[in-house]
């Protein structure tokens, strides 16, 4: 599962009632929001964790039990998890220790006529929709000439081939000498753009 910051997470949920240390270490699953993917609104599986942990304190006392995680505190000897319902967990730690938020690609939810549904299937979908598609129509494979939207891989093509070659090669338009280019989508090209360090 890609790693993301507390900043790039909407509605981070965690559930808090069961929270504690196992082997060292405080693992905290739950659901965030994404709103730019290629099935539009869906809910991602998220993991929150936390290593070299000594002791886990929950304070949910006029909340929910639910963690909505608005910011987090990394001291020496601990990490102080803050939701914005009235909800706080201390993390006591052995050392200075890192938290890491991973956030999975294949939705639990997809929102759909304004209702949450259950995501059907374990295809994954693409983040940063906008960003990727917009890439993929204005860059070319070089190969073919053609847009990299129009090659399998890119969410838009189900054939094994580029589609505008298959038409061209359809109605005689293809240029001599050339065959049907089946070069897939370059894996970089349908990642959202990463976060600068």
């Amino acid at each position: 599962m890609p790693l993301r910051s507390l900043d790039q997470l909407d509605d981070a949920t965690f559930d808090v009632t069961a929270a504690s240390a196992v082997d060292g270490q405080l693992m905290l699953h739950g659901s965030v929001l994404e709103h730019d993917t290629s099935a539009g609104t869906v809910r991602l599986p998220v993991t929150l964790t936390v290593s070299d942990v000594v002791d886990v304190l929950v304070d949910s006392a006029g909340g929910t039990g639910e963690l909505v995680l608005e910011s987090i505190d990394v001291t020496a000897t601990a990490v102080t998890l803050r939701g914005v319902i009235p909800c706080e967990v201390v993390v006591t730690t052995s050392r200075r220790a890192r938290v890491l938020l991973e956030v999975g690609e294949t939705p639990i939810a997809v929102r759909r006529r304004w209702r949450w549904r259950p995501w059907i299937g374990s295809a994954p979908v693409i983040l940063g929709h906008r960003a990727v598609s917009k890439r993929l129509r204005h860059t070319v494979c070089p190969a073919c000439r053609h847009p990299w939207a129009e090659h399998p891989g890119s969410g838009n093509v189900e054939s094994a081939t580029c589609s505008e070659c298959a038409y061209e090669h359809e109605h005689g338009e293809l240029p001599p000498g050339r065959s049907i280019c089946a070069a897939r989508v370059p894996r970089h090209l349908t990642e959202p753009a990463c976060p600068p360090d």
